[in-house]
């Protein structure tokens, strides 16, 4: 009985464990905030164009 109960509560810490490892390294990935005004959507849409591989059909004055 008791070492059924240490099995759960050691099984359930390093389930803790993990998961708060896991939660540690992923919000460490997070991007820079843009303060208000600066951002250049611009440049924004040329890196999601190059990014994704999409041609840019919204430019003023092209011809399809």
């Amino acid at each position: 009985m008791w070492e059924t109960i240490l099995v759960i509560a050691g099984v359930f810490v390093a389930l803790s464990g993990c998961l708060w490892f896991f939660i540690g390294k992923t919000a460490r990935r997070r991007h820079d905030a843009i303060a208000p005004g600066k951002f250049d959507f611009d440049a924004f849409k040329s890196r999601e164009i190059a990014r994704r591989g999409v041609h840019d059909t919204t430019r003023y004055g092209k011809k399809r």
